[in-house]
């Protein structure tokens, strides 16, 4: 267990201790932190950070160039065992952005309709993530949205087929439905 003094800032700031109280294992014991320039985080019994170089095209690249402390929270298996709807396997955030990331490394896309059905489960799933964390954060009377920039990413391999004129219409759905929080694609996240 983590001492208190030792808790990075931007758990504290958001109290997710406290927001997520009971849940075994808790947010602490989930997380994996890094203030390295670059980190691979990758999906696979659940989000956490590799070294593995052969995980380079499925992982998400935090490029981290002033070294703040980064926090990777598994969340999909981890932290959160069962939820109806699934939620986002993760985030990777420090004191100013919140990242939540739905890794569908693994979808194939060999139709249109597949590429918009794997894209459909993980807007779904982000979707579900902010709202769990709306929620949370709320019952402890902090609004999660004006507190931190949050972003959702979508990571697919690079040999899913890019479809970037559904991924533009689905990043202005998402942000009409979601109060202006961003969609992504890229697999790229600039702390």
């Amino acid at each position: 267990m983590i001492a208190e003094k030792e808790i990075p800032n931007a758990i504290k700031r958001l109290k997710l201790s406290r927001a997520f109280k009971g849940y075994n294992p808790s947010v602490l014991d989930c997380c994996e932190f890094s203030s390295e320039v670059r980190i691979m985080v990758v999906d696979d019994d659940y989000t956490h950070i590799s070294q593995h170089e052969e995980d380079f095209n499925r992982c998400c690249i935090c490029s981290n160039p002033n070294r703040h402390e980064l926090i990777i929270l598994p969340l999909d298996k981890k932290l959160i065992k069962q939820r109806v709807g699934g939620i986002a396997d993760g985030a990777a955030f420090d004191e100013s952005k919140f990242a939540f990331l739905e890794f569908k490394d693994q979808a194939q896309g060999n139709t249109p309709d597949s590429i918009k059905g794997t894209y459909t489960k993980a807007i779904s799933q982000l979707t579900n993530a902010l709202q769990l964390f709306d929620n949370k954060l709320k019952n402890i009377k902090i609004d999660f949205r004006t507190t931190i920039n949050i972003v959702c990413h979508i990571i697919v391999s690079d040999k899913f087929p890019r479809a970037s004129a559904l991924e533009q219409n689905m990043m202005i759905d998402f942000a009409m439905t979601n109060k202006g929080v961003g969609l992504s694609f890229e697999r790229e996240i600039a702390f």
